[in-house]
């Protein structure tokens, strides 16, 4: 008996090829739409970080922008200087009554905490006149055309002002009116402070601002003059 032989017809199904297509496609898109976001990350991250340097330097330009940062380490405490530098004012004009030039140091104690006495630190306070084009006076006057006073502070609000003889290598300055002291035509150091001498306990960090003002009288022939000048603490040693 022959068998009967039926032919089977081979049916394609392209759905599973569809299914694949779809799979690979949403795999791609999810990939290029991965990439996307982190290329977009990846340059916000970088768009910060150069922001962030930016920053970082020109802080540190604006920081270190005439100010002379000094540290100093010894077995006993961490002692930071802060010196503003120099300035240096040419009078070229009469917009103001008084022009006022403002300069700030400080010096930063951290003792040790296992330090069993208290730390002493001596240092000299200096205003250096370098160039200075006023005419001087025979002798001191009130009302003279540039005067400078001196101020020290531990919170950098409540100001107490220098009131004693400073001496110079060439005499002597008393003060006047305000605490100020008649400058007019001085080229010395003004030895406003020294040997002073600063105390903190063990772990006690103890601040001390200096400030000097110094004023330039309004006057049509002092248009012309300067004066150039600093304001600076010199550490010296530690007891």
């Amino acid at each position: 008996m022959n068998k009967k032989v039926e032919k089977k017809q081979k049916i394609y199904d392209d759905k599973e090829d569809i299914d694949i297509r779809n799979i690979a496609h949403y795999k791609n898109s999810s990939q290029v739409l991965l990439l996307f976001i982190l290329i977009v990350l990846f340059g916000f991250t970088l768009f910060n970080s150069f922001m962030y340097i930016g920053k970082y330097y020109l802080n540190k330009n604006k920081l270190n922008d005439g100010i002379e940062t000094i540290e100093i380490k010894n077995n006993k405490s961490s002692i930071f200087i802060n010196n503003e530098g120099e300035f240096n004012k040419k009078i070229e004009s009469l917009e103001n009554d008084e022009f006022l030039i403002e300069r700030k140091s400080s010096i930063s104690i951290q003792t040790n905490n296992d330090i069993k006495d208290t730390n002493i630190v001596k240092f000299d306070v200096k205003y250096n006149i370098l160039e200075n084009s006023f005419s001087g006076n025979s002798i001191s006057k009130e009302d003279s055309d540039i005067r400078v006073r001196f101020a020290y502070s531990f919170d950098n609000e409540n100001w107490t002002y220098v009131n004693n003889v400073i001496s110079t290598y060439e005499g002597t300055l008393s003060p006047m009116t305000d605490n100020y002291y008649d400058i007019a035509g001085v080229v010395s150091t003004l030895k406003v402070l020294t040997n002073y001498e600063l105390s903190s306990a063990p772990g006690e960090i103890i601040t001390m601002y200096l400030k000097s003002e110094t004023v330039i009288k309004k006057a049509e022939y002092n248009v012309g003059n300067n004066i150039k000048a600093s304001l600076r603490i010199d550490y010296k040693e530690s007891v």
